[in-house]
């Protein structure tokens, strides 16, 4: 198992309206710690999945405390259980001030995978289950529903120590959880936002647009070139890494008389040679979609300009072989069956 779980608490609460907030908090034991492994494996390889990450430093501006207590129990002044008790204080505050009703579990986790040493903290929610038993009853239970995390942010150890200046030492799920819910997630924390992903993932595509639209490349080879970059970045979007410029000018360089990183060089685009990359966006490489006023549409792009025409002039889309699936309903709608 490629995890290794230093400390682990968690702590239950419920905020309801008219209610006061109620916790019940814990600090998992040696035993316990042995056998979290698994979950925590489990939930870093969710949060490496998770489509929409930004990252994150801590900020003079805003509250320190949390700051000040990872610091003091990194540096060894604290013990866990204190850096626990105060970020639960910290997190009902912000509850209450942005007056949020919620019921779920804190996770505060010091782990390390592989050579890396991380700080997660994570709201996970409750979701209901059923099954069946023996006598063919019907029964329920609750439990964490990681998948759907939505707020968690994880500190590079290291980084966070010795390389200060790092604007990717915090990195966070920016998903679809709301503006006001991850400025209370980000205030919990004390952190400021530093490099947006979808932005970062929109200056690549269209330097790489840029690009091929210089080279004398054909429409296939166009094509081919877009599904290996999509290929590349989805794999490093699943292992939780950012994109090489490098690597990317291996791909992107193959079919052309020109090299991806001379032409980036001479062009003013602001990413460095590490791009963080956001699912959504890259997606766009070889799909096409929108929706509006009732129409939602989405497609190869390969099949643009064949199967799929545009024509600006008049606003309209041409679809040659409506999909099976439609056609049944269309031809239903208009009575053809």
């Amino acid at each position: 198992m490629s995890v290794t779980v230093n400390q682990f608490s968690i702590a239950f609460y419920e905020k309801r309206e008219d209610t006061d907030f109620s916790t019940k908090w814990a600090v998992m034991t040696d035993t316990s710690l042995d056998k979290s492994n698994m979950f925590v494996e489990q939930l870093h390889n969710i949060y490496n999945g998770k489509p929409s990450k930004s990252y994150a430093a801590f900020s003079e501006e805003k509250n320190t405390a949390f700051s000040q207590q990872l610091h003091s129990y990194l540096n060894q002044e604290i013990a866990f259980d204190h850096v626990s008790k105060e970020t639960l204080q910290l997190f009902q505050a912000e509850l209450e001030k942005y007056e949020f009703d919620d019921t779920g579990y804190l996770l505060l986790i010091d782990y390390e995978y592989v050579a890396t040493r991380y700080f997660m903290v994570g709201v996970v929610n409750l979701t209901e289950h059923f099954a069946i038993d023996t006598e063919f009853g019907i029964q329920s239970s609750r439990h964490l529903d990681l998948n759907k995390i939505q707020l968690a942010a994880r500190i590079d150890v290291s980084n966070l120590l010795h390389a200060k200046e790092d604007l990717k030492t915090i990195s966070f799920i920016k998903g679809r959880a709301g503006r006001q819910v991850n400025d209370f997630f980000m205030d919990l924390l004390g952190c400021t936002e530093t490099i947006n992903a979808k932005t970062q993932s929109k200056e690549l595509l269209t330097a790489i647009d840029d690009f091929m639209s210089t080279e004398s490349m054909a429409q296939n080879e166009k094509s081919d070139t877009r599904e290996k970059v999509f290929e590349y970045c989805s794999e490093k979007i699943s292992s939780g890494e950012d994109a090489d410029l490098t690597e990317l000018n291996e791909t992107l360089s193959v079919l052309s008389d020109s090299e991806f990183k001379d032409f980036i060089q001479q062009q003013e685009y602001s990413f460095d040679d590490k791009v963080t990359l956001d699912k959504s966006t890259v997606r766009k490489l070889v799909k096409l979609s929108g929706a509006g006023g009732g129409v939602s549409i989405s497609f190869d792009r390969i099949l643009l300009g064949d199967r799929v025409n545009y024509n600006p002039g008049s606003d309209t889309l041409t679809i040659k072989g409506v999909p099976a699936s439609l056609k049944a309903h269309l031809l239903d709608e208009f009575g053809l069956e």
